[in-house]
């Protein structure tokens, strides 16, 4: 059949996801010269087709969007929006139905065994499972088609043969259940230590995320109710019900089961390091490299190459620390106060205490100064009760580990280097400056606002009104995680983990105690061992409040948090001064006998009151659902948003 790769695109539109992102880094070729006769003829013709399908996996592979929560920030923006990496590409669609008949083809001209089909068929599933995964999560019911369609439209006017109605949400859930399912029938247990094929675990895996989605929106849809005055929710295409919650929780608890059962993975470094220190290690070890004993599934960028499409630690490093290149993109990943907060502390008996940052005596921790360093407007108090630090990074000596292996904060050590965030100076006269140059003598030394005479000196708060000139953080804090802790690389060669074993045990957790049903005991377990990974030696009681806290923590800059609100229908909605996005502003205070330093609460200074008066909010509910493909051309049901 001639028109192996000749999509129907002028009937329908195509949003595709391709990347140049190597899934088999020994796979090369150019799939247009190559016939389907050829494609089907050998097994790496059917590898060269599986790498496309996964290549166009909507798992969103080191994008930013945390920075659309309230966790994290673009240096130079706050935006607060539900986004979510959805998918919808019929061109796709037809692809990896197609792939089901060229496995069978070859298998039929005994270009591979009966094991192998099958094994590929199952990945097929897994991929088509995944799409759908991506489209029912974004749009709510789609049309579901099994079929490439080739003899369905012979080129003409009629189109009748290519037009399906969309299934209703719950339909299209059950069947990226379903999906899953028969994928983990097919699938080997492993393709190898270090293969990026979909196993039968890593189907497991991911039904129990989709469960657990299902499940959520189910239990939560009323949080963000729709009018059902809109067809698409007349029609059930954009609407569940509380009622499908508990058999949905009960998937994901029968899907993560068999992964914790299976003895395949584990928590890496243990669930009892010796120190802090080795927590912090182990976890940094995490995410620069593949570890085998917690790595389910993901994305390799083994090639560490241009086409990779990887710049993630070029982008992202501080500015003291990041590779030479061309552009201007490091420093461009700010972690919010909001966040740092939530990071709990040690005890003395290393069990768990509040993580509030400590920056007051009097213990008001509450307070945010408004529009800090527009002249006139901050209100900030000078005398306030502040407590002065010798170092900035002494307010942050007994986080967990978790937070000192995956963020960058005032005054700790990141690739040999004292990472300098500061944003304020107090002079001994008692004036000071905040987010402009200055400087100011005491004791023979001069101190700078940003904690350094030249630009190559710090890494927060310089130039923040010029977005094609600065590259600091915003926030006082950056990200560490999927950064090498020990040079800086232009493009970065460590995987994606799409999902990993913490996130399993994570989603049985939430899944028992929101609904009640299996093993509490185990489910509280498997929470605390997450923790015990990290250090703490306490146990917490499993509760949803918990696990929702060890969701943001242990999974902080992994696209688990938009994903988690979107599903929980937990975005803020109305306007609210209440909801913004806060910064730590460190600023030398020079006022007694020695440079002593002060912590500052602050508004993000580009999501601040006098840029938006109304605070960071979603307007609409019906933003839960993106509007559909082409509505009208596919003679399909409008979401709501589009009405």
């Amino acid at each position: 059949m001639k028109k192996v790769f000749t999509y129907i695109t002028a009937l329908f539109l195509a949003l595709s996801f391709v990347s140049c992102d190597k899934i088999f880094d020994n796979l090369e070729g150019d799939l247009n010269k190559m016939s389907e006769d050829d494609l089907t003829s050998s097994e790496a013709g059917l590898m060269r087709l599986l790498s496309v399908a996964y290549q166009n996996i909507p798992m969103g592979a080191f994008n930013t969007n945390d920075q659309n929560t309230l966790d994290a920030t673009s240096t130079h923006g706050a935006t607060y929006s539900i986004s979510i990496t959805g998918f919808w590409s019929y061109s796709q669609m037809r692809a990896v139905n197609k792939l089901f008949n060229q496995i069978q083809q070859a298998y039929e001209k005994g270009a591979i065994s009966e094991q192998l089909r099958d094994n590929m068929l199952g990945e097929a599933h897994f991929i088509r499972a995944y799409y759908y995964f991506g489209m029912v999560r974004a749009y709510g019911g789609v049309p579901i088609i099994e079929e490439p369609l080739d003899d369905k439209y012979d080129g003409g006017e009629d189109i009748s043969g290519l037009l399906f109605p969309r299934k209703t949400e719950k339909e299209t859930w059950d069947y990226v259940l379903a999906e899953f399912e028969k994928a983990a029938e097919l699938l080997p247990e492993s393709f190898g230590a270090n293969s990026y094929r979909a196993n039968k675990w890593a189907a497991y895996a991911l039904e129990g995320r989709a469960a657990l989605y299902a499940a959520s929106v189910s239990k939560y849809w009323n949080n963000a109710p729709i009018d059902n005055s809109y067809t698409a929710v007349k029609e059930k295409l954009t609407y569940m019900e509380s009622s499908y919650a508990n058999a949905y929780y009960n998937k994901c608890i029968e899907a993560c089961t068999k992964v914790i059962n299976s003895g395949v993975y584990s928590l890496h470094g243990g669930t009892s390091p010796a120190s802090v220190a080795d927590a912090k290690k182990s976890l940094q070890e995490l995410f620069v490299a593949r570890q085998n004993d917690e790595f389910i599934f993901g994305r390799s960028y083994e090639l560490g190459q241009a086409t990779s499409t990887n710049g993630f630690d070029y982008g992202n490093s501080p500015h003291q620390v990041h590779a030479n290149g061309s552009g201007w993109q490091w420093g461009r990943y700010s972690v919010t106060l909001n966040l740092v907060d939530a990071f709990d502390d040690y005890n003395s008996s290393m069990g768990r205490v509040d993580g509030t940052v400590k920056t007051r005596n009097d213990g008001v921790e509450n307070h945010y100064v408004t529009n800090l360093g527009i002249q006139g407007e901050s209100g900030f108090d000078l005398n306030a009760d502040y407590i002065k630090y010798n170092d900035p990074s002494e307010a942050f000596a007994n986080k967990d580990a978790r937070f000192q292996a995956h963020v960058i904060y005032p005054g700790c050590t990141f690739r040999n280097t004292k990472i300098i965030i500061q944003g304020g100076i107090i002079k001994p006269d008692g004036k000071y400056t905040v987010y402009n140059d200055d400087k100011a003598d005491l004791g023979g030394k001069t101190y700078y606002t940003f904690g350094g005479q030249f630009e190559s000196d710090y890494s927060g708060f310089h130039l923040m009104d010029n977005d094609n000139a600065g590259n600091w953080y915003n926030s006082g804090f950056g990200i560490a995680k999927f950064l090498d802790p020990s040079s800086a690389l232009l493009y970065s060669t460590n995987p994606w983990p799409d999902i990993r074993y913490a996130e399993v045990l994570l989603n049985y957790a939430e899944a028992v105690a929101e609904s009640g049903q299996g093993d509490k005991a185990l489910a509280k377990k498997l929470l605390n061992d997450i923790r015990h990974r990290a250090a703490f030696k306490d146990d917490i009681e499993l509760t949803v409040e918990n696990v929702l806290h060890e969701r943001r923590v242990e999974l902080a800059f992994e696209y688990d948090l938009p994903y988690t609100l979107h599903r929980r229908r937990a975005y803020v909605f109305g306007a609210s001064n209440a909801e913004r996005k806060r910064s730590l502003v460190p600023m030398v205070d020079l006022r007694g006998s020695e440079a002593k330093y002060i912590l500052v609460r602050a508004n993000v200074y580009n999501g601040d009151v006098a840029m938006n008066p109304n605070g960071l909010y979603i307007r609409d509910y019906r933003a839960y659902y993106s509007g559909v493909s082409n509505p009208e051309k596919n003679q399909i049901i409008k979401n709501p948003s589009q009405e």
